[in-house]
């Protein structure tokens, strides 16, 4: 180990099975901008991740080292089977490494890289530091199936073997505690960051390659295509919308398992032309659809931070948030932006006319909550904590060790 002070340069082993340009939620987002900015503190990261398509086995960007394994069994169409075989890889890959880098910690996203990073901090004698994004539990409001009874179960063994807990949020903090009984000092809150720089510095002419926004107020949203984001209440909003709006459109981008889905529903609703799931979209199409947004809507039923409502938000996009989860801390209603009750389409109606109503403003809400996010949320705020947590953990493995 080259040191525990904060000044010290530290080499750190990052395991998360979705990382740029595999996106499949916020946890590729989260991981990509926490190793940029520890980088820029001076840690070396190595990124252990899946390998997507084309995309390459190893890169290299500022302090941080990308390495990209296929699993295993890479054909499986059993997930389970298909995340095992990518820990496995990961193993492998991490174990030729450490042949010639020596790390200092193993730090872990979610469950699906869990048991890897077991492995590992047990085989290198390294401490274990675990992300935990969500829940299986949180996500379907309760365990009912077997897989989700797995899922729960790894996630409970993860927080068990972690030298330390990193969740984002006091909600994520109550439920860790109250799902797997680890101990309160085990779990440190740090927030996620959000990054608007990006999104005013974009250039890309979002309404050639999407006509349909031409003349048209936008209703956007994002996220990863599944129940607990709450797009269906969002379809039936523009259901209610549709007749006395016609000169608004909402976009949803995102990919997951209920896309096609959603999808057909619009069709049943005959909202085509009205409502758009456009699919995985990447980082500069992203931004321009922030930046073209009118009205942003996050109506999920469960979220622990609220990561792409903290991105709009600080782009200066009037943002309906659900009051749920991690999400009930990123607003005041009405003064940086506006609560609606999960699950109700018609509160939701309410607001969006009350925002397109009153323009100015909604527009004064918008840079409040620019102003506001912008403060409290921040990528390097979070890497200068995670670093002090690194240090932590790496002085309470030395006493365990006896080294003074």
């Amino acid at each position: 180990m080259k040191g525990i002070g904060s000044q010290k340069e530290k080499t750190i082993l990052m395991l998360s099975w979705e990382y740029p340009p595999h996106i499949i939620g916020g946890l590729a987002r989260h991981v990509h901008a926490l190793a940029t900015e520890l980088g820029k503190i001076n840690q070396q990261i190595h990124v252990l991740t899946s390998r997507p398509n084309e995309s390459r086995e190893y890169e290299q960007q500022g302090n941080v080292h990308i390495h990209r394994v296929n699993p295993i069994n890479d054909q499986d169409m059993d997930f389970l089977s298909w995340m095992a075989g990518l820990n496995l890889a990961i193993i492998e890959e991490a174990l030729r490494i450490a042949n010639h880098i020596e790390f200092d910690l193993v730090h872990t996203h979610d469950w699906m890289t869990g048991p890897a990073a077991k492995f590992l901090s047990r085989k290198l004698e390294i401490p274990l530091i675990a992300t935990v994004h969500g829940t299986e539990f949180g996500r379907n409001k309760g365990v009912f199936t077997e897989l989700q009874q797995f899922i729960s179960k790894k996630e409970n063994e993860l927080c068990h073997c972690a030298d330390e807990i990193i969740v984002c949020s006091d909600f994520m903090e109550a439920e860790i505690l109250s799902l797997f009984k680890v101990p309160n000092e085990k779990i440190s809150v740090i927030t996620n960051g959000a990054v608007s720089e990006k999104v005013q510095q974009t250039h890309f002419d979002i309404e050639e390659l999407y006509p349909f926004l031409k003349g048209k107020k936008m209703i956007y949203s994002i996220g990863r295509i599944v129940k607990e984001k709450g797009f269906q209440t969002l379809i039936a909003a523009a259901d209610l919308l549709k007749m006395n709006a016609k000169d608004i459109c909402f976009v949803v981008a995102g990919n997951g398992p209920l896309l096609e889905w959603y999808r057909q529903k619009v069709r049943e609703l005959e909202l085509n032309g009205f409502v758009h799931f456009i699919g995985f979209v990447n980082e500069d199409i992203r931004n321009s659809l922030m930046k073209r947004a009118d009205i942003a809507v996050f109506a999920s039923s469960y979220e622990p931070f609220g990561l792409a409502a903290a991105e709009t938000l600080a782009a200066g996009v009037p943002t309906v948030v659900a009051k749920t989860g991690g999400m009930q801390t990123l607003i005041e209603d009405y003064k940086t932006g506006f609560y609606m009750q999960s699950g109700d389409e018609k509160n939701l109606v309410r607001i969006i006319e009350w925002i397109l109503e009153n323009e100015a403003r909604s527009q004064e809400i918008a840079r409040n909550a620019m102003e506001s996010i912008n403060e409290k949320f921040s990528w390097s705020q979070n890497a200068k904590a995670t670093d002090t947590l690194y240090i932590r953990a790496l002085s309470n493995n030395c006493q365990k060790e006896g080294i003074k």
